[in-house]
């Protein structure tokens, strides 16, 4: 293994993996904002699933692919997603039968898969260590920045030449960016001969080692949290501009968590963001004001942003790290499936949403608490 010594923080090269983010959050977005015409084109087809198609991958390969991208090296995975995902998201300008469809959409997350856990380890590689928290805050607002830029960018959409325009457009992109990544990624960095486990293996591996695991429980809760809320808040509250305002506080606590854990430890920044959250979301509830709903997001930014700079702190080399983003892609994308479905059982109600966002931050305190305090302990030896 090759590793990357960052004496200095490549920003120009950091700016480039947050922009290919903006590309990875696009693969969620593209669907999730042309949803409607993907349900005129394919009628009576569930078409519901070809947003969570991607997400399907993460679920089962979340914690294999920090081994995969071990084994290959941070340059190749990054490439050989980037590669693929282009490929894929062209093939998706095709008119396709909807079972086509569907399957394009899920070899399309193995990319997604390779992004998440490669580019974050990437840019940790190249800053500078009192840089590294700051660069994991940035990274941390790849999926909210995506999401608003694609739904400034696409346009609305009600034929199937507009959703081709969308499909092909995302692929181009993805190609335009693969030369730049090409040229600029460093070579070497994290490539080791080493075999991959079998699956039981690797998850044992990880979810017994609390430093590898305990930035994806932070992320895996976070997440429960996070698009539920956003699907329902606003409805309940009557105040649907929410829906515009709430990811922005949101990013912006993600994007100051990496400032703020300059000076607190990103564990004790995630115990502590779940803790005032849950005093938030109670405040919102007891005062129905909107603006406290505001306050919660900001909080939970905060939440998602020290679990990805608690990531390089817990975890000195690469190969950890991509150990640990990918219990953080799996844990992630488990929260984000299962958390809908758990909120739309109490999304009429402005008290039910705020007791469920409660009792999950309150699990985040107690259980990532234990998690993180153990990771410090076996980060020092004890």
């Amino acid at each position: 293994m090759t590793n990357f010594p960052a004496y200095r923080t490549d920003w120009p090269l950091i700016l480039l993996l947050w922009t290919t983010g903006l590309l990875v959050a696009s693969q969620f977005a593209k669907v999730t904002l042309t949803l409607d015409s993907l349900q005129l084109l394919y009628a009576g087809a569930p078409v519901a699933y070809a947003v969570s198609g991607v997400a399907v991958v993460g679920i089962l390969g979340g914690a294999m692919a920090g081994f995969v991208v071990a084994r290959f090296g941070l340059r190749h995975s990054v490439l050989w997603a980037c590669g693929l995902s282009a490929l894929l998201a062209l093939a998706q300008g095709l008119e396709l039968p909807f079972w086509a469809y569907m399957t394009l959409r899920i070899a399309e997350g193995v990319g997604h898969l390779l992004f998440v856990v490669a580019l974050p380890t990437l840019m940790a590689s190249c800053a500078r260590p009192a840089d590294k928290s700051v660069v994991m805050g940035i990274w941390g607002t790849f999926f909210g920045v995506g999401y608003a830029l694609m739904a400034v960018i696409v346009p609305p959409v009600e034929a199937w030449g507009g959703l081709k325009a969308v499909f092909v457009g995302h692929g181009l992109l993805l190609v335009a960016v693969f030369p730049l990544l090409w040229w600029a990624l460093p070579r070497g960095i994290l490539a080791e001969r080493i075999s991959v486990p079998n699956p039981i293996e690797i998850h044992r591996r990880i979810y017994t080692n609390p430093r590898l695991a305990a930035a994806g429980v932070g992320h895996g809760t976070y997440t429960a949290l996070f698009i539920a809320l956003l699907a329902f808040l606003p409805a309940a509250m009557g105040a649907m501009w929410l829906l515009l305002v709430l990811p922005v506080a949101n990013l912006l606590g993600t994007f100051a968590a990496g400032f703020l854990s300059r000076h607190v430890a990103a564990p004790r920044l995630v115990v502590w963001g779940f803790g005032i959250s849950a005093l938030l979301f109670a405040a919102m509830a007891l005062s129905g004001l909107p603006a406290v709903a505001v306050l919660a997001f900001l909080a939970t930014g905060v939440v998602a942003g020290g679990n990805f700079a608690a990531v390089p702190v817990l975890n000195n080399a690469p190969r950890d790290q991509a150990l640990a983003n990918g219990a953080m892609a799996q844990l992630g994308n488990i929260g984000t499936f299962s958390g809908t479905p758990l909120f739309a059982l109490v999304a009429g109600s402005l008290w039910g949403l705020a007791g469920l966002s409660v009792a999950i931050c309150i699990f985040g305190v107690i259980v990532t608490g234990y998690v993180y305090r153990a990771a410090g302990r076996a980060r020092l030896g004890f």
